[in-house]
């Protein structure tokens, strides 16, 4: 079989990954006489490498990430009072696995955003599906879709990921309404999938910044229960949702 069949027998296969290292594995193969087995497992290493970027990029794609920068490019050193091994162990996805969730406390630029897309980023690695979201962005979607009654479709998005991240609450106050959504969202994920929340405000406050203390209520306690701290400039808690 001459290359350019060859070539295009591969792309019928759906084996560009085989097809782009091909020629040089080749050379390779009879530059050391190597096996058949031996060149066939190069081959098959390489397509599998090509598919496991491939899918990496469409899941970070799909993750909508806002200026992500991955744990090993962050600047540690501008806030020296974080705890890198805590941050790693999250990294690990442990947490992911067994269902808990995570709240970042902070003041706005102290690094909680750059920290809990990181640990998304690698929980993507780890084969977990991902989504980010600002507070606004939560909102904006639900209301746009109460709108055309498409509510239900809206939460399936917000539940599906094994790890959801929502960042920024307590920038600003948010529209009326927009702590229902919030609350169903982190009540119907509670114990089922994982989330991550950013936040510059204390608990007490997200009553106000929701313009609805009754719901705000439940949904703060659930991230409140057996607080420990994390190394996010600020405070920060990890802990299993409480059901109310």
């Amino acid at each position: 079989m001459n290359p350019s069949t060859l070539e295009t027998t591969l792309k019928q296969l759906r084996l560009s990954g085989l097809g782009q290292t091909l020629s040089v594995r080749l050379q390779e193969a009879a530059a050391n006489r190597l096996s058949h087995g031996e060149f066939l497992e190069l081959n098959l290493q390489d397509e599998l490498n090509v598919r496991q970027q491939r899918l990496l990029a469409r899941r970070t794609q799909a993750a909508e990430f806002h200026a992500l920068k991955p744990l090993e490019d962050f600047d540690w050193s501008f806030n020296p009072s974080i705890h890198r091994k805590e941050i790693f162990e999250l990294a690990t996805g442990k947490f992911i696995r067994e269902a808990k969730d995570v709240l970042f406390l902070g003041p706005p630029g102290v690094g909680k955003t750059a920290l809990a897309q990181g640990i998304g980023y690698e929980a993507i690695k780890a084969g977990f599906q991902v989504l980010y979201r600002s507070i606004f962005d939560l909102v904006r979607d639900f209301m746009k879709d109460e709108a055309f009654n498409q509510q239900d479709k809206t939460l399936r998005k917000y539940l599906k990921p094994d790890l959801l991240l929502i960042d920024d609450m307590g920038l600003k106050a948010l529209p009326k309404h927009s702590g229902e959504y919030l609350f169903e969202v982190i009540m119907r994920r509670y114990e089922n999938r994982s989330t991550i929340m950013t936040s510059n405000r204390p608990l007490e406050e997200w009553g106000k910044l929701l313009n609805d203390v009754a719901t705000a209520g439940p949904s703060w306690t659930v991230f409140s229960t057996t607080p420990r701290s994390l190394p996010s400039p600020g405070a920060a808690t990890e802990s299993r949702m409480r059901r109310q």
